[in-house]
């Protein structure tokens, strides 16, 4: 390869990992209503919710992908009941969710983000923890909590990312 030629894919390969480490996302926030905000690689600031009903806010590790439970609606003023019925998924400009019921009660992602798992269940006693691919929100694996010793749980379900 010629000189020039090296140096023309040098520089194309730096200013393509320029621009891919401009996208995703620098942060994810709640703002004081209560919405989920983020800020865009190149700066840009977005709202992506208007109703401030929203909690439990996370940015995956692979900073493109960003979940939160939203507030069960049917809940008396002043409650506080951890959990929701609903999990949104936002990622690249798109929101998806899962539901569970009675509540879930936590998420967390986990391979960087690609997937993410929630623990579903009543307010007390064991619930099931259910993992989802985040792309297509297909079921991966899950496992009812009461069914399997603490020591013998996948390593997904540590909630360790």
């Amino acid at each position: 390869m010629k000189p020039i030629y090296q140096f023309t894919a040098a520089l194309l390969f730096l200013l393509f990992c320029t621009i891919a480490d401009a996208g995703g996302l620098k942060k994810a926030y709640l703002d004081s209503k209560g919405n989920v905000n983020v800020i865009t690689g190149e700066g840009k600031h977005q709202r992506l919710t208007h109703e401030g009903n929203v909690t439990s806010l996370k940015l995956a590790a692979n900073n493109e992908t960003v979940g939160w439970l939203v507030k069960n609606s049917w809940m008396p003023p002043g409650e506080k009941i951890a959990g929701s019925e609903e999990l949104v998924i936002y990622q690249h400009e798109k929101a998806v969710s899962i539901k569970c019921t009675p509540f879930i009660r936590d998420f967390w992602f986990w391979q960087n983000g690609s997937q993410v798992a929630i623990n579903c269940g009543g307010l007390h006693f064991a619930g099931r923890e259910i993992l989802y691919d985040t792309g297509s929100l297909r079921e991966v694996s899950s496992f009812d909590e009461a069914d399997v010793p603490l020591n013998s749980r996948p390593d997904w379900s540590n909630n360790d990312e």
